[in-house]
């Protein structure tokens, strides 16, 4: 519904922010890289897992496909996203990962849980025991739209745009903000994302 009102959405989870230097240039000109792409852009999990090793094999099943065709299919983070309000958007990407999300035998299969990741399982595409839940439903998702190359939705640049923040981190610069909106200008608050 807010992808059809906005246009476009850039999504982060609430421990991302934006670094110092990213400005609207570089926002925009994502964007319109975003527009006239595929539509979606998405950012490679940190670990650079293979979608096969933390998405459950009944996930694989409710999408009528193989794990086996995920073996080499890098793992995107649904914690950054761009989508572009877009027809293709709407029917293939956003309508699947949804109706998965409100299915409890796809977001959640049986023998699923997001804990005891065993990474160091050999060969590394193997299943981890560990399932991403709505991260593995859009990994999937994409990979059936964009026939398994994540290269076409897949943030592809080496410079970092984005800094997690800790809790403590958060909390500190809430509280900054809210010092500053009752003081002010007395207190000064440096940001986390510097």
């Amino acid at each position: 519904d807010a992808l059809q009102h906005t246009g476009a959405i850039f999504f982060l989870e609430c421990n991302l922010r934006l670094k110092k230097y990213v400005t609207s240039d570089i926002i925009l000109s994502l964007y319109d890289t975003v527009a006239k792409g595929s539509g979606i852009l998405t950012w490679a999990m940190p670990l650079r897992n293979a979608v096969s090793s933390r998405t459950h094999k009944k996930m694989f099943d409710y999408f009528h496909t193989d794990a086996d065709n995920f073996l080499f299919v890098q793992m995107v983070t649904a914690d950054i996203i761009i989508l572009i309000n877009n027809e293709s958007t709407h029917k293939e990407v956003m309508l699947p990962w949804v109706q998965c999300a409100l299915t409890q035998d796809c977001i959640h299969p049986i023998g699923a849980q997001s804990g005891g990741c065993r990474f160091n399982k050999k060969p590394q595409y193997r299943y981890s025991g560990c399932h991403s839940y709505d991260a593995s439903a859009l990994n999937i998702v994409l990979g059936l739209k964009f026939k398994l190359d994540s290269s076409r939705y897949t943030y592809q640049q080496s410079k970092e745009l984005f800094k997690v923040i800790t809790l403590n981190d958060a909390i500190l610069e809430l509280r900054g903000l809210e010092q500053n909106a009752t003081t002010e200008g007395k207190a000064q608050y440096e940001p986390s994302f510097t």
